[in-house]
């Protein structure tokens, strides 16, 4: 037995050797297995907050964008109305103009005074032909084809003519009177004036919404 005990004492010097080498070798492997552990965790808390605030950026400008396309919308339709509004009260004014020309036709188309001083007496019969009736119109609506004059009274409003050029049926009396004229113009120049102010409008909407 005293031959054995210092065998005994080595195998347990190596034995506790061994076992301390394990031990350090194993908490040496926690605390780097831990160490790497928190070093990934932390990357990818890294990863996560900057991809928040990424998809955070995205939606702040996305809102923002919302929001500026909503007021342009909401400034686009207000000019629309504002332009329509205005449009309407053009016309408006354009037919009260009208109605009061209109009312003025039969005064300035039936009584003439020679002088100032003189008494008001019946105008001489004005005579229009078919040729003038169809020159008229055809300077009116830019083509050569017959169109007939509108009447606001009891007289012919016009005549069908032959196409344009001289001939025997444009000397005949086409029955216009000069209330007849006188009516036509005032209702065309109510219609230019009302095609003048919505291509204005129409230009200054186009203006408005960027468009050149």
């Amino acid at each position: 037995m005293s031959a054995l005990k210092p065998l005994l004492i080595w195998l347990v010097a190596i034995a506790v050797v061994v076992g301390g080498l394990a031990l350090t070798y194993r908490d040496g492997y926690d605390e780097g297995f831990a160490l790497a552990k928190a070093q990934g965790d932390a990357a990818l808390t890294e990863q996560a907050n900057k991809h928040e605030a990424h998809m955070r950026s995205l939606a702040e400008a996305a809102v923002i964008g919302l929001r500026k396309a909503a007021d342009d919308l909401l400034a686009s339709q207000a000019r629309g109305n504002q332009l329509a509004a205005e449009l309407i009260a053009s016309r408006d004014e354009l037919r009260a103009v009208t109605d009061k020309l209109k009312g003025e036709i039969k005064h300035v188309t039936t009584l003439y005074r020679r002088a100032l001083d003189a008494q008001p007496e019946p105008q001489p019969p004005a005579v229009f032909t078919v040729g003038f009736v169809r020159v008229w119109n055809s300077a009116l609506f830019g083509t050569a084809a017959a169109t007939a004059m509108p009447a606001t009274g009891s007289a012919t409003s016009g005549t069908d003519a032959p196409p344009a050029g001289a001939s025997a049926a444009d000397d005949l009396i086409a029955g216009v009177t000069r209330a007849d004229l006188l009516a036509n113009h005032v209702r065309n120049g109510e219609d230019y004036s009302s095609c003048r102010g919505q291509l204005k409008k129409l230009i200054e909407w186009n203006a408005s919404n960027g468009r050149k």
